[in-house]
């Protein structure tokens, strides 16, 4: 039944009238709604002609509402109203009348489905979304692999060559490296003070390496212990900032890190000083600050901004994360 019955019914005061009539309703909208939700609908949502659907959709409206015109003329208006005279049939206005009564239905019925399938899609693009960057930061982290060890079994055998005693030493900060690439790299997020671990284990690596040639300067400040970052973001940075600001001349090197957590804010600054001939930052190596600006967008998208600075004697890179 529909407020049709209780809007005509109120007006006349006879609600058994009314609910009769809309009785007589009920069949012809069960099939309006029947033949369209289940023959037309799926034939438009397959060939995508809408002109066709709408068309096809008026027709049905229009006969049907013939029918019932025809129905309540010659059958329920003698029940109904015996002593009453309708006038010629088809009446116009009447048809327009019913085929509004009748399409009420159909044309709520049809928002519904429209709205439940504009969400199944908006829902079926999030998914897909959601795949291609898990897909994309997947393939990041497995470059950043082969990537990391490269550099880091590089600088093993450069001690090995000197048979130096800080080997063992060496050995274990890399094994203990190459934990975290293995185990960790994976995971979506670590502590920061997890990632900050290896940066000082990577530091600690530069300095036997280069036996302390140059400055560090290593400084944290804010509640570091409770901002989740992505594995292997800062590393990259790191590694970049000696390649270009150590050699193996290098007397007065500087590199300098501050890392500041304020609120929901992460800010990582790094800044190498840059020597004058410097054979080591034209090797390989670029593939690191390339992905990780790659997974920075992926994962981040406008809620991070990484700016690097080139200046005469200094190379200046800062990385602020937002986090939701």
């Amino acid at each position: 039944m529909s407020i049709f019955t209780f809007v005509e019914g109120g007006y006349s005061n006879q609600f058994d009238v009314a609910f009769y009539m809309e009785l007589g309703f009920l069949p012809f909208r069960l099939v309006v709604v029947y033949i369209n939700y289940f023959l037309l609908l799926p034939r438009f949502l397959e060939d995508r002609k809408l002109s066709k659907y709408i068309l096809q959709t008026l027709v049905f409206i229009v006969i049907t509402s013939f029918l019932h015109r025809a129905f309540m003329y010659f059958y329920l208006n003698d029940i109904l109203f015996p002593n009453w005279n309708p006038g010629g049939f088809p009446r116009p206005y009447k048809l327009v009348q019913s085929a509004m009564i009748i399409a009420s239905p159909m044309i709520f019925l049809i928002g519904i489905e429209v709205l439940i399938r504009w969400l199944d899609s908006e829902r079926r693009v999030e998914r897909l979304a959601g795949e291609k960057v898990k897909a994309e930061l997947s393939y990041l982290r497995s470059q950043i692999n082969p990537h990391f060890f490269f550099n880091t079994l590089n600088n093993l055998y450069g001690l090995a060559l000197k048979k130096s005693d800080k080997t063992p030493e060496v050995v274990m900060k890399l094994s203990e490296l190459m934990s975290y690439v293995l185990y960790d790299a994976d995971k979506e997020t670590v502590p920061l003070t997890k990632e900050l671990d290896q940066v000082e284990r990577y530091i600690a690596l530069e300095q036997i390496r280069y036996e302390n040639r140059f400055d560090v300067r290593f400084e944290t400040e804010g509640e570091v212990d409770h901002f989740p970052i992505p594995p292997l973001i800062l590393l990259p940075f790191v590694e970049n900032s000696f390649k270009h600001g150590v050699n193996k001349t290098t007397k007065d090197g500087r590199v300098d890190i501050l890392v500041l957590v304020n609120n929901q804010t992460f800010e990582f600054t790094i800044r190498n000083s840059i020597p004058k001939n410097n054979s080591e930052a034209k090797e390989t190596g670029g593939l690191g600050i390339s992905n990780v600006k790659k997974r920075l967008e992926l994962l981040y998208g406008d809620k991070q901004q990484l700016e690097c600075t080139e200046k005469e004697n200094e190379y200046i890179v800062k990385l602020t994360i937002q986090r939701s």
